[in-house]
């Protein structure tokens, strides 16, 4: 499942709309605000450690740097929206440093038929109404990470930095100042999987995103951009969390054209 591809890539991105189904994601977090609507069926979302069960109808918002994560209780369909704070300035300079004590929102259902603008302000007149509704329901209480949680934001943005290169725990540890066994403890104990298995999931997620946009460019190509000096060892954990080979994506894209 290949989320947030479309912000990876392009340079003019500041709001995004889109849809998924039967999202399951590890935690993980962004720079952007993400608003959250149930299309269908059932899923929990867990942010900040609370964990919301949305149902058809619901909606929630995550603020940048929140930590969050999805697990569909069976098949659902969601809507996606994603934008950068300067979209919505005045809003962001009002509440910074704050989140919402409550991140659902109900109602958003009246605005289905807008969940895709096709210009800026029709971007903005979306997302300041879902944000009037927001301020309406809920406080806002200051943002405030616990040690643990600020230390696998580092790890994660050192990931998305040198996923490329060796990107090595160790050499993770060196450059924050922090011992290797906490650090692999400590992303252990929250993402639920080890350092290594999480990087290799990060490596094929972007693989993935490379073979059905970069078509120009050969397996061997991505495989070495990805991180991987092995060309076995990228098709092994390729199979491994997709489940097929890059071939076979490669493929499919074609017969889609």
């Amino acid at each position: 499942m290949i989320i947030y591809a479309k912000e990876w890539e392009n340079p003019n991105y500041k709001f995004l709309s889109y849809t998924v189904d039967s999202l399951n994601w590890h935690l993980h977090f962004h720079e952007s605000f993400e608003i959250c609507f149930v299309t269908d069926g059932e899923t929990d979302i867990t942010v900040e450690g609370v964990c919301y069960r949305l149902k058809k109808n619901d909606g929630l918002i995550i603020f940048p740097r929140q930590l969050h994560r999805y697990e569909s209780r069976g098949e659902s369909h969601m809507r996606i929206i994603t934008f950068l704070p300067d979209l919505v300035p005045e809003f962001t300079k009002s509440y910074k440093n704050t989140v919402p004590e409550n991140s659902k929102i109900s109602g958003l259902e009246t605005y289905s038929a807008s969940f895709e603008p096709k210009n800026i302000l029709a971007q903005k007149g979306l997302v300041y109404s879902v944000l009037g509704i927001l301020t309406e329901s809920t406080k806002f209480v200051p943002a405030a990470l616990d040690t643990e949680s600020r230390l696998l934001i580092k790890i994660l943005q050192y990931i998305e930095k040198n996923y490329t290169g060796e990107c090595a725990l160790q050499t993770a540890a060196e450059e924050l100042s922090y011992g290797y066994s906490y650090l692999s403890r400590t992303f252990k104990k929250l993402m639920q999987m080890s350092y290594t298995e999480y990087l290799n999931r990060y490596r094929i997620n972007r693989a993935v995103y490379m073979l059905t946009s970069e078509k120009h460019m050969q397996i061997q190509e991505i495989a070495e951009k990805c991180g991987y000096d092995s060309l076995c060892s990228f098709n092994r954990n390729f199979k491994k969390f997709t489940g097929g080979t890059p071939s076979e994506v490669v493929k499919g894209e074609n017969a889609d054209e």
